[in-house]
């Protein structure tokens, strides 16, 4: 039986023994079954983003922000995926319900550029792949001990578009392709530096950082080659005691779990300098901290909606559809501000469609669209009016259908507000100016 994915740590100086919003910092403490939030600035504890043994809950270890907006949480003990409003907390479902496909003790999880789920298979040395919209099962990604996997604790998917796992007992990050999950080689291997190897991904410079748990250190590897590079993080800088999950902020700076100092210490993002405690010992009843994760920042813009009374436009909901991989991953209502503005939260960092459509208004698609890790502001758009009847084109039956509401107003048997173009609260020549000038016009599909 393999050993539960927690550090157990035996001071004696640095001598160890192992047995086996705007944005806001999310901590998964291991042992505390919850999900602690913290002011991303300041480090003060907000609350429980998801309070203890919620969904049943049990050793969160990975999570991460999905294409939808919400939170999922590998929920070890639980052996499965759990979701989580994205910005309430509140809990949603077993995403990936217990042990579907295999699945034993999850350690971490991400999202592909195919827009399905990958999930490390602790338990039993593998990866499983789940539909990133339904959570079904779809196979076994990497088979059981691929090319000798061992413990696979953390994933990432690398700039050359290979997947790059860690390997808790053997101190190693294994390389597999991409589309087919073949085994590649071992990328790193260092027993030396990180046992175990936990948190793994790539930094802004291109090479790849690994947190070695029990050795207290956070090590650097060429992004390309896999040598060695040196220690990011040395030993026990600024009193680092097990060494977990990790993430650059979005100041640039390197934010570090201690495990076993139940903290958060905070670096220089380029030279890994110690900075300070961020999140002092044991703030919120923290215990044991994990993984770590900033929410994602907003995607910002403007939507003008042509030829209508600007006073009303906050009266008008505009709805968005976001799609990846061209599949339709997320839905959303805007509300527009006085001046157009609406604000999309937790977009999580990829490359997505968007697609704007209101009532009588013709359908835009902005497409290829990167969303950094910083967010994304000025997406804007402008949609062209006279689709009365919805079917994102402007012809002879929006001709029809304002006729027939021709003259009325808000209480007329007759009153039909989508040939109301202009927003007067009446239909006039001036709505049918509207409709003639756009007349053959057709949407983005």
């Amino acid at each position: 039986m393999k050993s539960l994915m927690r550090l157990t740590l035996f001071a004696f100086g640095w001598m160890v023994l192992v047995s086996a919003a705007p944005a806001d910092l999310l901590v998964c403490s291991v042992n505390g079954d919850r999900i602690l939030r913290f002011d991303e600035t300041t480090g003060a504890y907000l609350g429980d983003f998801v309070p203890a043994r919620t969904g049943g809950l049990d050793e969160p270890q990975g999570m991460e922000y999905g294409p939808d907006g919400n939170l999922y949480v590998c929920s070890n003990d639980q052996h499965a995926v759990l979701r989580f409003d994205g910005v309430t907390g509140a809990f949603i479902d077993a995403f990936v319900p217990p042990r579907s496909g295999g699945l034993n003790s999850p350690a971490d999880l991400e999202f592909g550029a195919d827009g399905n789920l990958y999930v490390t298979s602790y338990g039993n040395d593998a990866v499983l792949r789940f539909d990133g919209r339904t959570g079904a099962f779809i196979d076994v990604f990497v088979p059981s001990g691929s090319g000798g996997l061992d413990t696979p604790a953390s994933l990432t998917f690398g700039p050359d578009g290979n997947l790059y796992v860690s390997t808790w007992e053997r101190a190693q990050v294994m390389r597999f392709h991409g589309q087919t999950g073949a085994f590649i080689d071992v990328f790193v291997n260092d027993p030396v530096n990180l046992y175990p190897a936990i948190g793994v991904r790539f930094g802004a410079d291109g090479h790849l950082y690994v947190s070695g748990g029990l050795f207290h250190r956070v090590m650097k590897y060429h992004g390309t080659t896999g040598a060695p590079l040196g220690a990011f993080i040395p030993a026990g800088s600024g009193g680092l005691y097990g060494a977990y999950g990790y993430e650059w902020g979005p100041d640039g700076r390197f934010y570090l779990a201690s495990y076993g100092g139940n903290s958060i210490l905070v670096y220089d993002g380029t030279t890994g300098a110690f900075i300070g405690t961020f999140v002092a010992p044991g703030a919120g009843g923290l215990t044991q901290p994990g993984m770590i994760l900033f929410t994602p920042r907003p995607v910002k813009g403007k939507v003008t909606l042509s030829e209508y009374d600007p006073t009303k436009v906050v009266q008008v909901p505009v709805t968005l559809k976001v799609y990846q991989a061209g599949q339709l991953v997320r839905t959303a209502t805007l509300t527009l501000d006085d001046d157009g503005n609406y604000t999309l939260p937790n977009v999580a960092p990829a490359t997505y469609d968007f697609a704007f459509k209101a009532s009588h208004w013709l359908q835009v698609v902005v497409r290829d669209v990167v969303v950094p890790k910083s967010g994304l502001t000025g997406l804007d758009v402008t949609l062209l009016n006279g689709d009365i009847d919805g079917d994102n084109e402007v012809t002879l039956f929006d001709f029809g259908e304002l006729v027939a509401a021709f003259g009325s107003s808000p209480g007329s048997s007759n009153w039909n507000p989508n040939a109301d173009l202009d927003g007067d609260e009446e239909v006039t020549l001036f709505d049918f100016g509207i409709l003639v000038q756009n007349f053959g016009a057709t949407g983005d599909e």
